[in-house]
């Protein structure tokens, strides 16, 4: 049987655990069951996740043995940011167009927010078939944030792109209900198929060795370990406002101990300095492998996710959830994140709080009713929950039904 040949776009790097983790995954595990497409993957190297020369023709080669072709493309930052992008965006297109008049690609897969935009007018460019996979809101979220003004060029077209992606996409990939209902009002024609945004279940395991070693290392004995993993600001809390929540649940509750792995170790010590938070009761790091995300996750009792509680938050999927889950840890968090916070209180997996504002005492209160269920029981239910639900599988075999569907 003849392959399909699909482009596959994503505006981050191959290492970043969003493209690694997620769609480089599923597209790996698809190609295990089923071996019916050629993929060819464009990335965007940034400079955190660059690999060099020798590791990219090592790493084109590991994946070429599985139809997967990848194409690294240079990130260019700094001054004339808007020259740089177009000039990456015109490299690409050239790519692309080999690929077109070689291979005859069916269809072109957008996955993210900015690859969304970009895979549009490269289905036009190209002519072929267009597929948005977890399509969000992502205009209003900077809107919502204050990040970028609702009548600045920024902001209007992105909005515009979204817009073109909904109405124009053969095959439109939503994480939620919310989102789907939110798309429905604008798209006219059907294929609006719901996915969470998938991990591999069967890496993010509950390690029990990994936690004792972990927690006898840092001296933390029977305390009841909240996790934070992630970033701070932008489109998420800032650590004044995280590291403010914590203090005022360890000032309640002296058995807190928070567990913080983010990028932005700088300003998190000064927000903890700043919010008095004891030494012993915090853990900070600036980075884990993916490999090994499941140990630090072991080694916590209940993990945290940082989005605040606006309107347009609901159309969001956290990945950290269904890390939090797979690896037996239920999830404190606020309203509208996602689905994130009905699954909580319908499936008994979580806390939700209105906001980082809440009564202390009322949250370490829900903390302390979930975390005073049965141990094993609660590690399970979180776990299934994950499994059946966020797992590569469910990603796969919504690929798999789009992919099926693309003729010539």
């Amino acid at each position: 049987m003849k392959k399909k040949h699909i482009i596959i776009y994503a505006f981050e790097s191959l290492e970043d655990p969003l493209i690694k983790g997620l769609i480089l995954n599923y597209l790996i595990e698809l190609q295990k069951e089923f071996d019916a497409f050629v993929f060819h993957l464009f990335t965007h190297e940034h400079k955190g996740y660059l690999l060099n020369a020798k590791q990219q023709n090592e790493k084109k080669a590991e994946l070429s043995a599985q139809s997967i072709e990848w194409y690294p493309i240079k990130y260019l930052s700094g001054n004339l940011k808007l020259l740089k992008k177009i000039y990456n965006f015109i490299h690409t297109f050239f790519i692309a167009l080999k690929i077109k008049f070689k291979h005859k690609p069916v269809a072109i897969v957008g996955f993210l927010a900015i690859a969304g935009g970009l895979s549009y007018i490269l289905s036009v460019l190209l002519r072929i078939k267009l597929i948005i996979y977890c399509y969000e809101p992502h205009s209003e979220y900077m809107a919502d944030f204050n990040i970028w003004r609702r009548n600045g060029l920024k902001y209007r077209l992105l909005k515009k792109f979204e817009y073109l992606q909904i109405k124009k996409s053969e095959h439109l990939v939503v994480p939620n209900m919310h989102t789907k209902i939110f798309v429905e009002q604008i798209r006219t024609k059907g294929n609006v198929i719901v996915c969470p945004i998938s991990i591999d279940t069967d890496r993010m395991v509950f390690d029990k060795d990994a936690r004792e070693r972990i927690r006898n290392s840092l001296h933390i004995g029977q305390k009841q370990v909240l996790i934070y993993t992630g970033k701070f600001g932008g489109i998420y809390f800032s650590s004044d406002e995280v590291i403010r929540f914590f203090s005022g649940l360890h000032h309640i509750n002296r058995n807190l101990f928070f567990y913080i792995i983010s990028p932005n170790t700088g300003e998190t010590k000064e927000s903890i300095s700043k919010y008095n938070l004891p030494s012993d009761a915090f853990h900070l790091l600036s980075t884990v492998s993916y490999s090994e995300l499941n140990q630090h996750l072991s080694a916590a009792d209940i993990g945290f996710v940082a989005l605040p509680s606006m309107p347009s938050q609901k159309y969001r999927t956290p990945v950290k959830t269904a890390m939090y889950l797979s690896c037996g840890l239920p999830y404190l968090v606020t309203e509208n994140a996602g689905e994130d916070d009905i699954i909580a209180t319908t499936k008994n997996v979580g806390a939700v709080l209105e906001n980082l504002n809440d009564d202390p005492k009322i949250i370490t209160d829900k903390i302390n009713k979930l975390l005073g269920r049965d141990k094993i029981v609660l590690r399970n239910s979180c776990r299934e929950l994950a499994v059946t639900t966020r797992s590569t599988t469910v990603a796969v075999s919504t690929l798999k039904t789009i992919f099926s569907e693309l003729t010539d």
